[in-house]
């Protein structure tokens, strides 16, 4: 009798905590750092005596609890934060590339637009060279062309600017989620495996990760009962309970670097930090070519200015300057009058006609087309890249969620097999209990 009473009480036991279990579940099923949880039960094991043969007896004593088991698969979650830094490199990636697009395109106010403007103006100036209105259009639209080289160049840098803005933030949630991670690895090192803190802090170990991960690349050593360590390129990021930050570091003209531990790193290659990198690499390569157009255009312009004459017969004077770059780039000060229009020999178009001929396949108008259907491509190819990660991930993460995720359905069902349990093993109890009492009426 007391045999059965022992397998009732634990049946009792067991199944009550597995209630709390389910609710458990069903209150975290929104929460998406929450791993299902479930409980490992087993035989109760009874060591004798009595009798030499056996030392140990299973399955008289009823059942008990052995843990707490996350539904988790290592290989799973492995591959969901590859995939899942694999999508937001592209995501961060597409949205800047956008950027830098719409800073070329400068509110539909290009530089390209404005030098077929300015070639327009001076096909008109070649018929009627002395008309003062056709020579104020031409010089207003050589200013038009500069300030807009001035401007793009301005939406460039401030591109630019805002994505190391972007990285600093990025940097610096990865630094708190290192931190995170090493303060995990310090509680969970003394904490039982299989208890109720053992898996939440498990669920923290992983949030952390995921965040990590999609931040930056980086390599992950798993240890004995959960404990983690990160590192990258051989440079420990997390040593069990040492954190060495990550910095980043600004450079004028070009991308981005991170270091750790004062140590310059390789270039980000994934997770947020990846795409900005490759964003801003993107941008300041088109701001370095803009720079070579403005250069080129200025050249290009004040070599045709000083092969022509003006009215009075003296030659072009430079009709822009510029200090290296399209942000430089500025107009000198000419009026109408001192406009080269005439050619050396005296002919009063002889030098405008001449203007057309900058319109060649190499010339500015049709390098800055060049770069802004360069930029077009980058654009759409990160985003065919963007649409196949993200499937990807989704596919990845479908699989994880299949043993991972709650599923309220499953968890309603497991409320009614328990209720069940729970109801027969009191029924187990109050059995034992009236064949105790009839036998003790016997006497």
């Amino acid at each position: 009798m007391s045999d059965l009473l022992a397998i009732g009480r634990s049946a009792l036991q067991v199944n009550a905590r597995a209630l709390e279990v389910v609710g458990s579940n069903i209150a975290n099923a929104e929460n998406p750092d929450y791993v299902r949880r479930s409980l490992n039960v087993g035989d109760t094991t009874i060591y004798g005596s009595t009798n030499p043969l056996y030392g140990k007896f299973t399955g008289v004593g009823g059942v008990e609890i052995n843990g707490l088991v996350r539904a988790s698969d290592k290989f799973l979650e492995a591959a969901t934060r590859q995939t899942g830094a694999d999508r937001v490199r592209t995501d961060v990636l597409v949205q800047w590339l956008d950027q830098g697009e719409i800073a070329l395109a400068n509110n539909q106010s290009d530089v390209g637009s404005q030098l077929t403007q300015l070639f327009g103006s001076a096909e008109e100036l070649s018929a009627i060279p002395f008309e003062p209105a056709l020579r104020g259009q031409f010089l207003g639209d050589i200013e038009d062309t500069v300030a807009r080289f001035n401007q793009t160049a301005s939406n460039l840098s401030a591109t630019t600017t805002l994505i190391n803005g972007a990285a600093t933030q990025e940097v610096s949630e990865l630094n708190l989620a290192l931190a995170e991670l090493a303060e995990v690895n310090e509680k969970l090192q003394p904490t039982q495996p299989g208890t109720a803190q053992h898996v939440a802090l498990l669920d923290q170990r992983d949030a952390a990760l995921t965040v990590i991960t999609e931040k930056l690349d980086v390599e992950i050593n798993f240890g004995d009962d959960g404990l983690v360590d990160v590192s990258r390129n051989g440079t420990d990021l997390v040593a069990f309970n040492t954190v060495s930050p990550v910095n980043f570091i600004a450079n004028a003209g070009g991308a981005f670097d991170i270091d750790i531990g004062g140590v310059v790193q390789s270039a980000p290659t994934n997770g947020t930090l990846g795409g900005l990198h490759r964003a801003q690499s993107n941008i300041a390569s088109s701001a370095s070519e803009l720079d070579a157009l403005a250069v080129q255009f200025a050249d290009e312009l004040n070599g045709w200015q000083a092969n022509g004459r003006t009215d009075g017969g003296a030659v072009g004077a430079a009709v822009v300057s510029h200090g290296g770059g399209a942000a430089s780039l500025a107009m000198t000060g000419l009026t109408i009058d001192d406009l080269a229009l005439a050619s050396p020999a005296g002919v009063a178009n002889g030098n405008i006609l001449a203007f057309v001929d900058l319109r060649t396949p190499g010339g500015t108008e049709q390098q800055f087309e060049g770069l802004v259907l360069t930029q077009a491509q980058n654009l759409l190819s990160a985003r065919s890249e963007s649409e196949a990660a993200t499937a990807f991930d989704r596919a990845t993460r479908e699989s994880r969620d299949r043993i991972s995720v709650v599923d309220l359905d499953r968890e309603a069902a497991d409320l009614i097999r328990l209720q069940q349990s729970y109801e027969a093993s009191a029924r187990i109890v109050q059995v034992a209990r009236e064949t105790i009492q009839s036998v003790l009426a016997i006497f």
